[in-house]
């Protein structure tokens, strides 16, 4: 009987008998830390999928070399601009003095400003009797903008300073005349536009194919695009799902009310030293405007304001959700030793050691953690998907509310350790004491 005692002594220790009563005992007290487990694993796992989509929005190459741009507008007060002539040389000249200027690489006029998070939109479809309207992004550019953002083509040619000049004049032309007709009165014939296009476009509007080039899209009124280029690399924010859908036709981008913009690609590191002389460049052409500058860097964080804010509250909301259900684990055990000083000093009297009164602790801490981890992994699935259907964001890997269990779970253990050996430290004299 002697040589059997140790075994037995350690096995009623260890047994989840008298843990399960004594949870039954206390329902409300161990229910609550149950349900903050739980609630805890839930918020924690969606909170850290919103940091990873925010990470992931914030990384997503545009293809822009955002670092050495800056945006330029020129807006007009002279009413010597409301001038065609007049706007079209104030143009050649601008973009000739900004050209000049030491540290320039590249100049483009054009309405198209990276990371604004909106900008024009237009519906086209494949030439014929059938096929689907679909939506993209459209933007005027002159022949240096590929140069200006940092793309290149993947395919076909770009626009030369011709196919602006002539564009742009039958533009014109088109908007001073009734849509309908002709100067003549007859009916107009078709308008048909080459455009550069991104590779995401062609492929939604055409499917997969070797080649774009020479395809044609037309729009409600049945003018037709013809496609002379594709951009591979291209990705422009948008209100709309359509950032990686853009087609750029040639046209200068100037007018008395909307005024001139320009993008401007620096050397690498020469920027801020391109700003400073911007200005004074500009206005010793003309005086009669205002200039608006700012880098696309700035333009970008703007951008993504939003997603920074989320990835700190979400940030801070993991933090202090893991160290409130920390700390409850604290109390809990810690009341739990308090409350239960004559049990432990019994137990030390019949000979159980420290190690056994530690082991039962971290069970018992295990068994409550765990079962909140259970009711977790269904209420983290639950809340994940009312936050897809709700907001747009990407779903929940499974990694996480494993990776979330697993550190629960460590967190459980290490909340529970000081509070446990505490109690094991007690001594059954004291504890008799005590009583």
């Amino acid at each position: 009987m002697k040589e059997n005692a140790p075994h037995e002594r350690e096995t009623s220790v260890l047994e989840l008998g008298p843990i399960l009563r004594s949870m039954r005992r206390s329902k409300v007290r161990f229910g609550l830390i149950v349900l903050e487990v739980a609630l805890t694993l839930a918020v924690v796992a969606n909170c850290i999928t919103m940091i990873i989509d925010a990470k992931r929005q914030m990384a997503k190459r545009s293809g822009f070399d955002d670092d050495n741009m800056i945006w330029v507008r020129s807006v007009p007060f002279d009413p010597a601009f409301r001038e065609n002539g007049y706007l079209d040389n104030s143009l050649r000249q601008d973009l000739a003095a900004l050209r000049a200027i030491p540290g320039v690489r590249a100049v483009s006029d054009t309405r198209f400003l990276p990371w604004q998070g909106g900008g024009s939109s237009t519906m086209l479809k494949a030439v014929g009797p059938k096929g689907e309207m679909l939506r993209t992004q459209i933007y005027p550019i002159d022949e240096g903008f590929l140069d200006t953002v940092g793309t290149s083509l993947a395919e076909g040619r770009n626009f030369t300073r011709e196919d602006v000049d002539r564009d742009s004049r039958r533009l014109r032309a088109l908007g001073e005349n009734p849509r309908e007709r002709n100067p003549d009165g007859t009916p107009r014939d078709k308008f048909l536009q080459d455009i550069l296009v991104t590779r995401a476009y062609a492929r939604l509007v055409f499917g997969e194919s070797p080649s774009y080039l020479g395809k044609l899209l037309e729009d409600s009124d049945g003018d037709q695009y013809r496609i002379i280029g594709v951009v591979d690399a291209f990705y422009n924010p948008y209100a709309w799902a359509i950032h990686d859908y853009s087609i750029f036709y040639a046209n200068y981008s100037r007018g008395f009310e909307g005024g001139a913009s320009f993008l401007v690609r620096t050397e690498s590191g020469r920027r801020a030293e391109v700003t400073k002389a911007l200005e004074p460049k500009l206005l010793a052409v003309n005086a009669g405007r205002n200039l608006i500058m700012r880098p696309i860097l700035e333009i970008k964080r703007g951008h993504f304001a939003n997603q920074r804010a989320v990835e700190i509250l979400m940030s801070t909301i993991v933090v202090l959700l893991v160290l409130v259900t920390s700390l409850g684990i604290v109390g809990l055990t810690a009341f739990t030793v308090a409350e239960r000083t004559r049990t432990i000093g019994t137990r030390r009297a019949l000979g159980a050691s420290q190690t056994d009164i530690l082991k039962h602790f971290l069970l018992e801490n295990w068994l409550v953690t765990t079962m909140g981890l259970a009711l977790g992994v269904i209420l983290t699935y639950a809340l994940n998907i009312g936050i897809v259907s709700s907001i747009s964001t990407a779903k929940m890997s499974w990694i996480l509310p494993v990776a979330g269990v697993v550190l629960l779970w460590f967190a459980g253990i290490a909340a529970t350790f000081v509070p446990a050996l505490r109690a094991a430290r007690i001594s059954p004299a004291i504890a008799t004491r005590n009583v």
